[in-house]
């Protein structure tokens, strides 16, 4: 079902478009041929198609810098002559279903685009092929089951974050015995690559309580639907709690094991895993750790001119490995900026991108599937010492480790360098 917008005609007239003697190209420049160029609008997201954003589709045509060097619309070029003369050189054309920048985070604004790159040799006729937009953002809407609207006594609202200081809220208005709420869709930009988050939060008064509620949710892309709807659950002593499916899942293994910070409102979830499963995180002193570490929340870090260190842990895990991960954060902004620059916030160790490797040059960190099912992982991180040491400051590496029985552990290990 897809929509398609065909841009056949795609000269660009009023953009230092040849003129219209036909005359030969400058010496240096070369042509940009539209003859046989289309954009089409893929109008699906990953779980249901939506409408593509009206309007005329922005055209874009960016030199290497990225700085736009011809701007124009659909409308404008339509019935030109299809060519444009442009400096031999390398470029990146982009579609766009509206001329600004994507959102931050907007109501009822979707938007769609595309690019593709060509290279312009000088005399010569490039010429582009089909490109195919689609959606930039994340598209989310909220709604609630009819046993939880059955709990309300008061208004409310659903806040979703997915940028830090841009959230959208969803009011719930509650008269007379009756519950109204905001079911507009909410477009979301994807800010940090597949490390993005997104943060639900409920507040609202639930039999007669204020009550709140807040789930950090995972694996946020563009052309997503995230369907976000919240229900209620009663547990085995008739106790009542809030959860939230996503995507027609509840209590799916994979979402609930991506969860950063889960308030209860009333009760607590008893599918839940019971303790940490015994998971634990130790000095090995056997293969060599040095004597003078003895707390993971202050490791100090002395200089590679003053002694060498012997840094060596060990993770228990007697249910063996599900999930391994850490969250990196730190007090000094260049250390967090070369964190960022190797998408490693947040280190999935079984799984990492290939971004993360810069990371391991740093901290070297056990990694990949072979963790999987281990119940003793044994790692030395003496190799950090001389790259962290140029970084002074506090640097926190919290380690969460999911075991096979759904059990979970997250451990700090702070590093410090005076």
């Amino acid at each position: 079902m897809k929509k398609i917008i065909s841009i056949v005609s795609m000269a660009l007239v009023a953009l230092s478009i040849v003129s219209c003697d036909k005359a030969k190209p400058v010496k240096g420049q070369g042509t940009l041929s539209f003859d046989s160029f289309t954009v089409e609008c893929d109008d699906y997201v990953e779980t249901k198609a939506v409408s593509p954003a009206s309007g005329n589709y922005t055209i874009f045509v960016l030199d290497e810098n990225g700085d736009v060097v011809k701007q124009t619309t659909y409308a404008a070029v339509k019935g030109a002559d299809n060519t444009l003369t442009l400096p031999a050189g390398k470029y990146t054309l982009e579609a766009r279903s509206a001329e600004e920048n994507v959102p931050v985070a907007e109501f009822e604004q979707p938007i769609y685009g595309a690019s593709t790159s060509f290279t312009i040799q000088a005399g010569e006729t490039t010429n582009l092929g089909s490109l195919t937009c689609s959606l930039l953002q994340c598209k989310v809407t909220v709604s609630y089951s009819d046993d939880f609207l059955a709990m309300v006594t008061g208004d409310g609202v659903a806040t979703v974050e997915v940028s830090s200081g841009y959230p959208l809220s969803y009011a719930m208005t509650y008269s007379g015995g009756s519950v109204s709420y905001e079911q507009g869709a909410g477009y979301f930009a994807v800010n940090n690559g597949a490390n993005t988050t997104m943060e639900v939060t409920f507040k609202g008064n639930i039999e007669g309580r204020s009550q709140k509620m807040t789930k950090t949710f995972t694996g946020i892309a563009a052309k997503q639907w995230r369907q976000v709807k919240f229900i209620k659950k009663v547990d085995e002593e008739g106790n009542a709690t809030f959860d939230v499916v996503i995507n027609d899942m509840v209590d799916d293994e994979e979402l609930n094991n991506s969860l950063a910070g889960l308030q209860d409102i009333i009760g607590g979830d008893p599918n839940a895993p019971k303790g940490d499963g015994d998971i634990r995180l130790l000095f090995d002193y056997e293969n060599g750790c040095d004597a003078e570490f003895t707390d993971l929340n202050n490791l100090v870090m002395p200089q590679m001119s003053e002694r060498k260190i012997k840094l060596v842990l060990k993770a228990v895990v007697p249910n063996g490995v599900k999930k391994f991960s850490v969250d990196i954060t730190s007090t000094n902004e260049a250390f967090v900026s070369a964190v960022q620059a190797a998408a490693a916030e947040h280190l999935d160790l079984i799984n990492p991108s290939e971004d993360n490797a810069i990371i391991f040059q740093v901290v070297p960190f056990p990694h990949g599937a072979e963790l999987l099912n281990q119940t003793e992982l044994s790692f030395e991180l003496s190799a950090a010492q001389e790259a962290i040491t140029i970084y002074p400051g506090v640097h926190n590496f919290c380690m969460n480790i999911t075991d096979q029985q759904g059990c979970r552990n997250s451990i700090p290990v702070v590093m410090v360098v005076e």
